[in-house]
């Protein structure tokens, strides 16, 4: 097999996006979709659910192949630079943009101006967590689902905040977002344990 670094360097540069056709129908048709069929105790609970399935997934796992990369085809919504992960990787992508994603929602119902970052490429995984990362993951399940019952304010507040790929969101839109978001990283998660397997 080459090396990472020659695998990594064959795909787009991080943040370069999605494929034209598939960036119009996720912020055209799927997203906007889900939004209007998803209420917000059904966007927290698609999240929780995902991330269950995304533990059973990981946990089996032994240490070295938690953080064995495979190169998998991009499931819908996974830009070309995300296709060689770890299942590790995986989770730590997931806690970084679902604490900034619960952080948001909390500013944004409370009527205050949103501090974390929405860039792409500022939350791709650097690995080397180890067995931890599954511990990590349990943690923030937990912590996500306390802070989007117990901390936010109105959750109908009309405040936006913009995405990268989708544009203006609010808070209901941003959960939806994160529950879509782990959906889309369970099914790349399955992939990759897929790959293991063939090896």
């Amino acid at each position: 097999m080459a090396p990472q670094t020659d695998i990594q360097r064959t795909l787009a540069a991080p943040g370069a996006g999605l494929p034209p056709g598939q960036a119009f129908l996720l912020r055209r048709l799927l997203f906007p979709g889900f939004c209007l069929a998803t209420s917000w105790p059904k966007a927290l609970a698609v999240f929780q659910a995902e991330g269950d399935q995304l533990l059973a997934l990981a946990k089996p796992l032994t240490p070295e192949r938690l953080q064995q990369r495979v190169l998998v085809k991009a499931p819908l919504g996974i830009e070309d630079s995300s296709r060689y992960w770890s299942a590790e990787m995986v989770l730590e992508h997931l806690i970084e943009v679902g604490s900034r994603i619960a952080t948001g929602i909390v500013e944004l119902t409370n009527g205050q101006e949103v501090t974390v970052k929405t860039d792409v490429a500022d939350v791709k995984p650097q690995g080397g967590k180890g067995e931890q990362i599954i511990e990590d993951f349990k943690t923030f399940l937990q912590d996500y689902a306390h802070t989007l019952t117990e901390d936010v304010g109105d959750l109908t507040h009309k405040s936006t905040h913009p995405h990268p790929w989708f544009g203006k969101l609010n808070a209901h839109q941003w959960a939806c977002l994160g529950a879509l978001h782990q959906r889309v990283h369970r099914r790349q998660m399955q992939r990759i344990i897929a790959g293991l397997s063939a090896e």
